[in-house]
């Protein structure tokens, strides 16, 4: 099994992920089979569109969960609940570990301690003992992944959760694209509006979204649902259990995705397409 490997001297954080990566790497030459694949894509627009002039005012602070593939693929639970998260502008409080000593960051700079701290925190996920341990440190993770650096970005991303949740996707379009243009460097934002593709039926989109994400953090597991998700709705099982296997080892308790590892790997070896 491949490892992760961090150089948390340098501030990047990189994993090796040979299923994944070269899947991805597929993915990138496949928009075109997508397109037929959905019935011969629309010409693309050479002009972008005007998008409305909007006023941030301060929203619900719910954060949504990552939602169930489209039918008619089996509904996964929910994972974590993320809404009850702290404000971007708060510090992040630490679960205790006992028996563990805290990990001294203070000789690191922030990239460094981002880095320093996401490490610790998989570890950990990948040795909970079970779903609830898993999902308090899965909150960890969200805490650190939510936080753009910027606080505009940052509501920008919380009121198209928010609105993604009550199913006003066209306002959560307008918000998940202003996010990606803001910070284009910013995993969440382009992992939220994969998963906004993939309810779209942009199928492509959401494909390449994901890939997207994934470069920036290798370890996003709600990139890696969605793109099994993605995957397994254009019939590339094979594919998408490679995606849903590198979710399962970053998050082992996590139900919903062991649930699809599971029922591919009966379909695959069945011989079942």
């Amino acid at each position: 099994m491949n490892q992760p490997l961090a150089l948390t001297g340098e501030g990047l954080h990189f994993v090796c992920v040979k299923p994944v990566l070269a899947l991805l790497i597929c993915l990138l030459f496949a928009a075109p089979v997508v397109a037929q694949v959905e019935g011969g894509a629309e010409e693309e627009q050479t002009e972008p569109r005007d998008r409305p002039r909007i006023t941030i005012e301060p929203g619900p602070s719910l954060i949504a969960p990552i939602q169930p593939p489209i039918q008619p693929l089996p509904g996964p639970e929910l994972p974590p609940d993320v809404s009850d998260l702290p404000e971007p502008d708060q510090s992040i409080p630490e679960a205790p570990t006992p028996g563990i000593d805290k990990p001294d960051y203070s000789r690191l700079s922030s990239m460094e301690e981002r880095a320093a701290r996401l490490d610790d925190m998989f570890a950990r996920l990948a040795e909970a003992e079970n779903a609830d341990a898993g999902n308090l440190v899965a909150e960890e993770i969200w805490a650190v992944w939510l936080n753009s650096g910027s606080a505009s970005v940052n509501l920008l991303l919380r009121r198209g959760a928010d609105a993604q949740t009550h199913n006003r996707n066209q306002f959560a379009r307008v918000m998940y694209d202003y996010v990606t243009e803001l910070e284009p460097n910013y995993a969440e934002g382009w992992a939220r509006s994969s998963r906004l593709a993939l309810e779209e039926r942009d199928f492509a989109r959401a494909a390449g979204e994901a890939v997207r994400a994934l470069t920036l953090e290798p370890r996003h597991f709600y990139a890696l649902w969605t793109l099994g998700n993605v995957l397994e709705r254009l019939g590339r099982q094979d594919d998408a259990l490679d995606a849903y296997r590198e979710a399962q080892r970053l998050y082992p308790t996590l139900k919903s995705v062991s649930d699809r590892v599971d029922a591919l790997e009966a379909i695959l070896d069945g011989g079942v397409l």
